[in-house]
């Protein structure tokens, strides 16, 4: 099963069909956008194979810079997503694509490559397919936090923050040790 309300906080079994998903939507965003996505990515949950998600794809395109990226509202528009331009997340735009009112299939970021947005995404994401103890320490906190949200319907982004911090600044670690050994 694919998506959730906006209001929800589900936290399902991994499903093996959100990377044909993911591909679905790339191809067609590729269609749509030509040469002005420089690349797309699988982020989030869904990307990590094994892990509990919310049942939403999280897709991310690089652009060349935030101006190029809305002169493109009306092609990724055109594929079905929805802008948000009231998003508070620093460095991307950001669109939703639903299945019926609200409730959310896909969340699409379009962000300058190389941008500290998209290299935290990736570094994120990486560092837990390379670490399965961190990964599931991660489905843990997610599943408290959609605990939580159920009995007071307010999430604690703190909470996720925090964690998302510190496995950045390992990856950043681990890749330093990486440089100095080669």
């Amino acid at each position: 099963m694919l998506g959730q309300h906006k209001r929800n906080l589900n936290v399902g079994p991994y499903q093996s069909g959100w990377i044909e998903l993911f591909e679905q939507e790339v191809a067609r965003l590729s269609r749509a956008l030509g040469e002005r996505a420089l690349s797309i990515e699988h982020i989030g949950s869904t990307a990590v194979p094994g892990i509990a998600a919310k049942p939403i794809i999280d897709i991310m395109v690089a652009v060349v810079s935030l101006a190029k990226a809305r002169e493109l509202i009306p092609k990724v528009e055109s594929c079905g997503y929805i802008y948000k331009p009231h998003d508070t997340v620093p460095g991307r735009i950001f669109y939703v694509k639903e299945s019926a009112p609200e409730h959310r299939t896909h969340h699409l970021n379009l962000t300058p490559l190389g941008s500290a947005f998209w290299n935290n995404q990736l570094a994120f994401r990486d560092y837990l397919r390379a670490h399965e103890p961190i990964a599931a320490a991660y489905v843990e906190l997610k599943k408290r936090l959609a605990e939580n949200y159920e009995r007071t319907q307010k999430l604690d982004r703190e909470g996720k923050s925090e964690f998302v911090s510190s496995v950045l600044k390992l990856a950043e670690q681990e890749e330093r040790s990486n440089q100095l050994d080669r």
